[in-house]
């Protein structure tokens, strides 16, 4: 019986040691440990005429690092989209990027293609290259025509 404790304890004090955390990372790193980092704070908005507000939803907000994967639909993120929310902001390394951006128009028969829009239920695109700098935040406003 007492080696069977004995088992026991052991394999208990395997389980536990198995559970404890981590090491924790000092708070207090030097700057130079951190890599370099920017915001994108992308301000996603849109004036279109001729169409209630309450017929236009936000579709699409993405990222790619490249202009070909952008034309070719090849994100590295794209975040959730809401209409009460109107800056999106995205922690990056310096560099280049590309930004998408989409709305749909959800009125009927011609006023969307009237504004812009391809038709009924179409998107309107937007997008463009971004620049992110260490330790800045670029700004940039979406643009629908």
């Amino acid at each position: 019986m007492n080696t069977i404790n004995k088992i026991l304890t052991l394999l208990l004090m395997i389980f536990l040691s198995a559970c404890l955390p981590a090491e924790i990372e000092d708070p207090d790193i030097a700057d130079e440990e951190k890599p370099p980092m920017g915001t994108l704070d992308i301000a996603f908005t849109y004036r279109i005429q001729g169409i209630p507000t309450d017929r236009l939803r936000k579709v699409d907000l993405c990222l790619a690092r490249t202009a070909d994967d952008l034309y070719r639909g090849i994100f590295f993120t794209c975040c959730n989209v809401s209409e009460a929310i109107t800056h999106y902001q995205f922690h990056l390394p310096p560099g280049t990027y590309f930004y998408f951006a989409s709305i749909i128009c959800l009125c009927s028969d011609d006023s969307c293609k009237f504004s812009g829009f391809p038709g009924h239920d179409g998107l309107m695109q937007d997008g463009g290259k971004v620049e992110v700098v260490d330790d800045q935040t670029t700004r940039y406003t979406t643009q629908f025509h």
